[in-house]
């Protein structure tokens, strides 16, 4: 496997992770019918993405980076986390019922919800975010720094 894949891979799996670990505080505080809380779930996936793209940018291309090649770094990142964490959550369902129908008597429109369509909204909620988390950490990364740098150095 190729550096990008390994780094890619590496990361989502942290993210993964991460987000795993704050789904499992959530429910061993009690707090997982505060959906307020999932906010916290975009800053863990911000994180993830954005630090992808940071370390790849500055240690393998040396703070030149191709900006398409961001974009798809961290929406890449995004994708591994989506899928694993996904299948985690409907793991999760299938073994806790009792949490799987206290999530679809929540909402009134519960006609369709079960543990697969349950699992396809989060992937489906974490993909959209992996894009836009991509495109802002892109624009914040898409300063080359070793201009400023050089500059700076010459001064």
């Amino acid at each position: 496997m190729k550096t990008l894949e390994k780094h890619i891979l590496r990361y989502g799996v942290m993210t993964t992770i991460g987000l795993i670990a704050f789904f499992l505080v959530m429910k061993l505080f009690g707090l997982t019918q505060i959906t307020e809380l999932r906010a916290l779930n975009a800053i863990i996936m911000f994180s993830g993405a954005y630090l992808a793209i940071k370390k790849f940018r500055d240690e393998e291309f040396n703070y030149s980076f191709n900006y398409l090649m961001g974009i798809g770094t961290g929406f890449a990142v995004g994708m591994i986390t989506s899928i694993l964490f996904s299948v985690f959550v409907m793991s999760y369902l299938f073994l806790d019922p009792a949490f799987t129908q206290s999530i679809i008597e929540s909402h009134s429109n519960n006609a369709f919800l079960n543990e697969l369509t349950l699992s396809m909204v989060i992937f489906i909620e974490a993909m959209g975010s992996a894009f836009i988390f991509s495109l802002i950490s892109m624009q914040y990364l898409k300063q080359d720094v070793s201009i400023t740098k050089s500059k700076a150095s010459e001064a």
